[in-house]
């Protein structure tokens, strides 16, 4: 697994996980912070897509867990978000990069070749 997505939205998921697959990149997607620790212990992606906010599961809480873990502090990180401050919060704790909701899927595809070359 090269791209892990984490999104509440299981639509959003398949939507980005779509996407991505066309353009050729191994993805999976999860839902929660149990698949999302289960999608970790199989396997550590190169790049993680997290929603911030998320019902019963942070992205910002995701962002610092894995930013604060030696072993996994090289995984990139994309934080979507509609939320107005969340450009200015994602730059706060470490994202690598920021995608404003509703998203174009030329900025995702271009964010993505970014983070993973």
């Amino acid at each position: 697994m090269k791209i892990l997505i984490v999104d509440d939205n299981k639509d959003i998921c398949l939507l980005i996980e779509s996407i991505l697959l066309s353009e050729g990149y191994d993805v999976e997607s999860c839902c929660n912070r149990a698949e999302f620790q289960e999608k970790l212990q199989s396997g550590q992606p190169e790049l993680i897509i997290t929603d911030m906010l998320m019902s019963g599961f942070d992205g910002r809480t995701l962002t610092k867990e894995i930013k604060s873990d030696p072993k996994k502090k090289d995984i990139k990180i994309i934080m979507m978000s509609a939320h107005p401050d969340a450009k200015k919060i994602c730059e706060d704790i470490g994202v690598d990069d920021f995608l404003s909701k509703p998203f174009e899927i030329d900025v995702l595809i271009s964010k993505v070749e970014k983070l993973l070359t």
